[in-house]
């Protein structure tokens, strides 16, 4: 996975661009910014920096966090509405220190995380999260049929797609699907006034950490 993206980052934000996502895209656009608007911001997996820049629109400070130097480079290479710091960080690593964020975001993330793992990822991201914190996430649905299909099923119930990039160079990666039900089981008793909707292509979770 990280091979993967460190491989990608160049070609990335180009996903964008998909005529399918478009409507979605306008609509998170314009919701980022209004969800986390002056708060403090704590980041996982921000990648090139899409979503920050959006969220710095109206955020008072972001943290934005990834494991890979490739696609950090170019996240700092953006110019931000408001202050923003970078850091290379694992996704499963808790917090070192105190909770300083009110707001999380996870942003096209969850469907790469280990269902092995599921349970340490959540433990650390809300390590960074203030209790009664607000958290924005979304991903794809596991609607079918779906292209990629699935490659395979690790014995964990993991799902794999296989990827191919510009180069021709072929991956496989993690991708697992979420519906409302499953996302309320993995959340538990962690999420206050969860909030699910579905939209074009994606679904949308927001939701209040709890103590």
């Amino acid at each position: 996975m990280i091979a993967y993206y460190a491989r990608r980052a160049g070609e990335y934000e180009r996903v964008y661009g998909s005529p399918r996502w478009q409507d979605d895209l306008a609509y998170l656009s314009a919701r980022m910014p209004e969800f986390f608007a002056d708060r403090r911001v704590f980041e996982v997996a921000c990648g090139t920096g899409y979503w920050t820049r959006l969220v710095a629109e109206r955020a008072q400070t972001i943290h934005a966090t990834d494991v890979n130097d490739d696609t950090l480079a170019l996240a700092r290479a953006k110019t931000y509405a408001a202050p923003v710091t970078f850091e290379r960080r694992d996704a499963y690593a808790p917090s070192e220190g105190p909770a300083r964020h009110d707001a999380g975001l996870a942003a096209l993330w969850l469907s790469h995380v280990d269902l092995g793992r599921m349970d340490e990822f959540l433990r650390a991201f809300h390590s960074q999260l203030r209790p009664g914190a607000c958290v924005l996430m979304f991903d794809e649905p596991g609607r079918e049929p779906r292209r990629p299909e699935t490659s395979r099923i690790d014995p964990a119930g993991n799902r794999y797609e296989m990827r191919r990039l510009e180069s021709g160079e072929q991956f496989e990666i993690v991708k697992n699907l979420f519906d409302r039900p499953r996302l309320e089981a993995l959340l538990g008793s962690r999420a206050g006034h969860l909030e699910y909707q579905e939209l074009g292509c994606f679904w949308l979770l927001e939701y209040e950490v709890l103590a």
